[in-house]
């Protein structure tokens, strides 16, 4: 049997998963005909072919759907070795990829991923941002950054507090000049508001407020799902809204943002690192754990 090119089959699993030599190409930073030349070489080796191509698609054949659980069964595997090996050595190193909620890395780059991709050379991260409750598994995450404001149900993964935000119902001094502060439950109902878009499937909802034994559910005039997005729509004037105290601490110090009543109570959110297990981790994983949870308590104190 001729010897099987890992090149051949990384590209090929690529190729087969975003249906596209063009992006499989981008995905492995090399040129698309480096892409086709590979995948031609690989099916003339194993005599079939495993995609069908036309100008507007790449699909599977038969063939190569059976094939590409092979392949990637395969890589899992090698990608273990990789893990276990970096273990063995107690060096942080390899991929790692990420999800978290929209608008975290920026927050995060200058007091986490710089430093840690710093401390750690032999490192590198792949972050998707994505409000969305992503399957770990499936869809190939190492790690998942996730918010909620409700206690989390059992569950077969790890879920690991690092941070509980304090939220707080804030609005411009302009806005406050032209609607005054809030007096009363029932004025928030008539007064424009803005916040977070989040659908059915996504994480933690931020538009509910407690107030003199009333829950009352903001239906925002603008909706947008970004908190920094969110964020600088309250300071435009365009509504109140719900932030994160931590998240507008020189605007509030400065009196660009005010409260508008002390009195209302909104569930504070919590931020989670999820991940499979605890047994067998790689040396890179703990070392990403380890410097979110520091960044938590440093934060939190």
């Amino acid at each position: 049997m001729a010897n099987n090119d890992l090149n051949q089959i990384h590209i090929f699993t690529q190729v087969a998963n975003l249906k596209s030599f063009t992006r499989a190409a981008e995905r492995l930073n090399i040129e698309k005909s480096t892409v086709s030349s590979k995948i031609s070489q690989l099916e003339s080796r194993l005599k079939i072919r495993l995609l069908q191509r036309t100008t507007r698609s790449v699909n599977l054949t038969d063939a190569g759907a059976e094939y590409l659980k092979f392949c990637e069964s395969a890589l899992e595997s090698l990608k273990m070795g990789d893990d276990f090996i970096a273990e063995l050595s107690n060096i942080p190193a390899g991929n790692i990829r990420v999800s978290t909620p929209h608008d975290l890395v920026e927050f995060w780059m200058p007091t986490v991923i710089t430093p840690f991709l710093e401390q750690y050379p032999k490192i590198n991260l792949e972050i998707i941002q994505t409000n969305k409750n992503v399957d770990l598994i499936k869809e190939k995450f190492d790690i998942a950054i996730r918010s909620s404001n409700e206690e989390i149900q059992d569950s077969s993964l790890i879920y690991r507090k690092i941070y509980q935000a304090q939220l707080v119902a804030v609005a411009s001094k302009y806005y406050i000049e032209n609607y005054g502060l809030v007096k009363m439950p029932f004025e928030l109902k008539s007064i424009p508001s803005v916040g977070i878009s989040i659908s059915n499937n996504e994480e933690a909802k931020i538009d509910t407020i407690y107030w003199q034994d009333q829950k009352i559910t903001l239906k925002h005039r603008l909706a947008v799902n970004s908190m920094s997005s969110v964020k600088q729509a309250i300071k435009s004037g365009l509504g109140f809204g719900i932030l994160s105290k931590n998240m507008i601490k020189q605007e509030l110090k400065a009196g660009e943002l005010l409260e508008i009543n002390t009195n209302i109570k909104i569930k504070p959110t919590s931020l989670y690192i999820v991940y499979p297990s605890r047994a067998g981790q790689p040396a890179k994983l703990k070392a990403f754990v380890e410097a979110l949870v520091k960044w938590g308590e440093k934060v939190m104190n």
